[in-house]
């Protein structure tokens, strides 16, 4: 097996797992729809090209940044609204850009299927040279919904799709150099349409961008203070608005109350500690994000996750 490939494909059971399953993006996910959590993540790297396919069953806060050095394209497809990337609506069927270094966030609603490519610059900016002249200057797209007329979007999903479908039923194959070769291009040649000198990105309403400043404040306060008692006039404080603007902007954006996300954004970081801390008792983990009423943590937690806490840990621990 050559270090130029390489091919997982896992069932997840929790958030955060889902996010370790692309490989080479620094992400966090936060559950934040209640249940048990079910996912796919799909992931295939060959060459200067990686291309993966998420979907879980469960709303999911996801931020984070790209891979280093390239350039990212997702077809994401929504059956219902309230998705959002970067504070743009997503509806339908939509593409969405990361350039090189970009950070991102993504509320991915339960159901949302994504499939993406990313394309190292070097490389792309060499094929694009090679394509279309000397002169041509790659251009790095924002991260926002891209618009463009008359770019198709089904023989994108296909191309994408038939790359995993690929290295899912056909490894082997990829082995070869030359079909190796073969499909990188091909989806490097994808990448270049994607950018193409009709496309645009879709520009963030001031009343949209204004909202997902003050959230971003607060959540900004409430990660920096998460172990702390954090009221909504602290809140309030942190970002310089009233109770009424902050409630308007958490619900706008997140579909949740300040209270309600601070205390969903703690659950999820307990979930994440008891795997990595597992000397510590659950209730001590509880404790260390403020979580007092044991009783009542069980409640919240079986709520969001879909199995109590204790529950968790063991089958963590019997998969270790």
């Amino acid at each position: 097996m050559t270090e130029l490939l390489h091919f997982s494909r896992q069932l997840t059971a929790e958030a955060q797992a889902q996010a370790s399953g692309v490989g080479a993006w620094d992400q966090h996910y936060e559950q934040l729809s209640n249940g048990r959590f079910e996912g796919l993540a799909e992931d295939l790297h060959l060459d200067f090209v990686q291309v993966f396919h998420e979907r879980a069953n469960q709303t999911v806060l996801q931020r984070g940044r790209g891979r280093p050095g390239a350039i990212a394209f997702a077809l994401t497809e929504t059956a219902a609204p309230g998705s959002w990337y970067c504070g743009h609506d997503l509806g339908g069927r939509q593409l969405s850009a990361l350039p090189p270094r970009g950070e991102f966030e993504l509320l991915a609603g339960a159901g949302m299927d994504l499939m993406a490519v990313c394309v190292d610059t070097e490389p792309l900016a060499k094929l694009a040279t090679t394509l279309f002249g000397p002169d041509f200057e790659l251009r790095m797209p924002a991260p926002a919904p891209v618009q463009h007329p008359g770019f198709d979007e089904t023989a994108f999903t296909r191309l994408l799709g038939a790359a995993l479908s690929l290295a899912r039923d056909n490894l082997a194959q990829l082995e070869q150099p030359a079909a190796r070769h073969m499909l990188s291009l091909s989806l490097a040649d994808a990448v270049l349409q994607c950018m193409g000198s009709k496309a645009f990105e879709a520009r963030l309403p001031a009343s949209t961008a204004a909202r997902r400043h003050i959230v971003a404040k607060a959540r900004e306060y409430m990660q920096a203070h998460a172990d702390e008692p954090i009221s909504v006039p602290d809140l309030c404080a942190a970002t310089g608005v009233s109770r009424r603007s902050l409630q308007y902007a958490f619900e706008d954006v997140l579909h949740l109350s300040p209270v309600t996300y601070l205390r969903v954004m703690r659950l999820n970081r307990v979930r994440c500690e008891m795997q990595a801390c597992r000397g510590d008792t659950i209730g001590d983990i509880a404790a260390r994000w403020g979580f007092w009423h044991l009783s009542r943590f069980a409640i919240d937690y079986a709520r969001l996750f879909g199995e109590l806490p204790s529950a968790t840990r063991a089958r963590w621990f019997a998969k270790s």
